[in-house]
């Protein structure tokens, strides 16, 4: 939402009031709610296609007595009308009488006038007025607007509180607003009439009202990133749907970057319309999927709507900070797509309607704080301009996203270990953390802060700068969580107590972990890290005081056993791999990362140890192969030497008989066949030379099998 640059001025009824002074020809004014009473009745036709007509009826009366030197008297009346008014007519009593038609302070509205014969003491008047509204062209200095389906207009009537009447009659098919709510619709037919009995002051009733016809609109479709949007603008005005057309092609990218956020497709239609003139600011309406932005060509305004798709109140606690953002991000789009943007000059900080951010919410517009409201926009825009306005895309996106994910500038970039609607100290936080910005907290004295804000910054100093000791002692770990919680919460009380609690050295010893694991070629211990920065209650700070020490111990054995697995040549592989070396210093890994630090150290010590014994085991083994194979050699040489040694004939002795006996000596005869008598050749033996017998089943001169050895033939 941002506000319109436009401001209204109501106006009220006028009377001349004279008094005639006894024996002297003297005349004076009076208030206009001295002695004299008025009633009104205003209706106000409205048909969607043409000019607005206005009926006004009003009774004066004279209540002022005369006292003992003066008798007062009227002989003058007037009611405020748009300054564009056309067939300005009054009549009274069935007589016309003539309008005079002036000025005012504002240059939409004029007071039209008329004269006539003194109302004294205890008489009245009534004045019926009629006059017409055809509004002005779009883009006008003028607040009036009167087209097809579309009409904006001041609703003025004077009288005295519970003596005024409003009327509004619309066709049913035109959409109703007014930047007062005391308005009741009456249904009548095709009519809907809008009845006011209240008065908004003293004076009479004043509001500004607008009524639209959506189906008289024109629209035409865009494309914007694979995104179809609907602009839907005044009948024929073809520059502002070409205008915006341009722009959102245009700046959707940079939006994007700007907010380092994909567009989130919550939007289907960009509204013209007058009621952001009317209410004074333009709205993105996330429950319609609608931008709604005056006739005006003002892209930062444009941009400043669209940006609340992310920048709004769902995500952000206070009103200034996500008001804010979109005005940066809107006059920052709309520089780089060249199109036009109205400058916001800052407002003056003691000003008297001026009011510290924080307390912007608190504004009750009800009450008549419309200049606080003012003050609030202009201060908010000047401040996050401040803050943030200096960053470029590559930091402010990263810096949106992350508040509107509702993330602590004291946990790591992405993570929500404490999230929340983002306020203006969440704010603050992530600007001089994640956006680096100097002079930040003196921007946030100077516009925001109340006196109690004022109290915490005074606190958050001294505790910001012990935070930054301890966490630049654990390295590239995060605080325990309890600490960064309080911090987060500006709880700077909690956050010294927590400091206390976990004490000087845990923070140096969480370094010291992460230097070991360095030095060792190992990542850190992550149940051990995740111990240190989960940290949140006084018993979990106290158990970082034994853990990480023996942490730093456990690294480094863990490290040299994984050293030593590494190490060797091919015989110490060899034996490592008979020892499974490498199992037990996966498992000492493997323990660690888990934060079983004494499971750790044992497998630790048990992988060093066989590493140890690795190279000679590696080595024996060798040697023993060696030793086998070599008696294996042996034992096949001297086989084949003495089979080539053996006589002719002679069967080959089995030595591994005790006796040195042949096989033959323990051959059983075959049944039926007798056994060869002593010095006779056997059946399968014959004498060297010898030719086959038929019986032995061989052919003469069949060469030998490939399998038998050939038996030497003598010469």
């Amino acid at each position: 939402m941002r506000r319109a640059g436009r401001t209204l001025r109501a106006g009220s009824g006028v009377a001349l009031v004279c008094a005639v002074v006894l024996g002297a020809p003297t005349t004076a004014f009076a208030a206009t709610d001295d002695g004299l009473s008025e009633t009104s009745r205003t209706r106000y036709e409205v048909d969607g296609s043409g000019p607005v007509r206005v009926t006004v009826t009003t009774t004066i009366r004279n209540e002022q007595p005369a006292s003992a030197q003066y008798v007062y008297y009227w002989d003058a009346y007037g009611i405020p009308v748009p300054a564009g008014a056309t067939d300005v007519t009054a009549t009274s009593g069935g007589a016309t009488l003539p309008v005079t038609l002036e000025p005012t302070e504002d240059p939409s509205t004029r007071i039209a006038g008329v004269s006539f014969s003194p109302l004294n003491y205890g008489r009245e008047r009534t004045v019926e007025w009629s006059y017409t509204i055809p509004g002005e062209p779009i883009r006008s200095e003028g607040y009036t607007r009167v087209g097809p389906g579309y009409a904006t207009f001041a609703v003025n009537a004077a009288g005295d509180p519970g003596q005024v009447t409003v009327e509004i009659a619309t066709p049913t098919s035109m959409d109703f607003d007014s930047t007062w709510d005391g308005f009741e619709p009456i249904l009548e037919g095709e009519t809907r009439t809008h009845r006011a009995t209240e008065s908004t002051d003293d004076y009479g009733t004043w509001a500004f009202v607008s009524l639209r016809d959506p189906a008289q609109a024109d629209e035409t479709s865009v494309d914007v990133g694979g995104n179809e949007l609907v602009l839907e603008s005044f009948p024929g005005d073809t520059e502002w749907s070409g205008f915006v057309e341009e722009q959102v092609v245009a700046g959707m990218p940079a939006l994007e970057r700007a907010v380092g956020m994909p567009w989130p497709g919550s939007l289907e239609r960009i509204r013209e319309d007058v009621s952001p003139g009317v209410l004074g600011y333009a709205w993105f309406d996330s429950a319609s999927w609608e931008v709604v932005i005056p006739e005006d060509l003002d892209a930062g305004l444009l941009f400043h709507e669209l940006s609340h798709a992310w920048l709004a109140g769902d995500r952000f606690a206070d009103r200034w900070v996500y008001e804010g953002l979109a005005e940066v991000v809107g006059q920052r789009v709309a520089a780089e797509t060249g199109g036009p943007a109205e400058q916001r000059p800052a407002p003056a900080r003691d000003a008297a309607d001026a009011v510290p951010l924080v307390a912007w919410d608190e504004v009750d517009l009800d009450d008549g704080a419309g200049a606080a409201e003012e003050y609030a926009y202009a201060a908010s825009w000047t401040a996050m301009t401040e803050l943030v306005g200096g960053l470029d895309d590559d930091v402010l996106g990263p810096l949106v996203a992350a508040a509107y994910a509702g993330e602590s500038a004291y946990d790591m970039p992405g993570t929500l270990d404490h999230p929340g609607l983002t306020d203006g100290r969440r704010l603050l936080d992530l600007v001089e953390v994640r956006g680096g910005v100097a002079g930040a907290e003196a921007t946030y004295r100077t516009w925001v802060a109340d006196a109690d804000e004022t109290a915490l910054l005074d606190a958050r100093a001294p505790a910001r700068e012990a935070y930054a000791v301890l966490d630049a002692a654990d390295g590239a770990w995060s605080p325990p969580a309890g600490l960064r919680a309080a911090m987060t919460d500006w709880a700077f009380g909690d956050a010294e107590a927590a400091r206390t609690a976990i004490g000087p050295d845990a923070a140096a010893d969480a370094g010291q972990v992460q230097e070991a694991a360095r030095a060792a070629g190992l990542p850190d211990p992550a149940a051990v890290r995740e111990q240190y920065e989960g940290a949140r209650s006084a018993e979990e700070y106290a158990a970082l005081a034994t853990t990480l020490p023996r942490a730093v111990e456990v690294v480094g054995s863990v490290g040299d056993a994984v050293a030593a697995a590494a190490a060797g040549g091919p015989l110490a592989d060899l034996g490592q791999l008979l020892l499974d070396v490498d199992g037990s210093a996966a498992d000492a890994r493997a323990a660690l990362d888990d934060g079983r630090l004494d499971d750790a150290a044992a497998a630790a010590g048990d992988a060093s140890s066989r590493a140890a014994a690795a190279p000679w085991l590696g080595t024996g083994s060798v040697l023993l192969v060696v030793v086998a194979l070599a008696g294996v050699v042996v034992l096949l040489v001297r086989r084949r030497a003495r089979r080539r040694a053996r006589p002719e004939g002679e069967p080959a002795v089995d030595e591994d008989r005790p006796d040195g006996s042949t096989p033959t000596d323990d051959a059983t005869p075959a049944e039926g066949v007798a056994p060869a008598e002593d010095g006779a050749p056997a059946d399968d033996e014959r004498a060297p030379g010898a030719e086959p017998s038929a019986e032995d089943g061989s052919n003469p001169g069949e060469e030998p099998s490939v399998d038998e050895e050939p038996e030497p033939v003598k010469a």
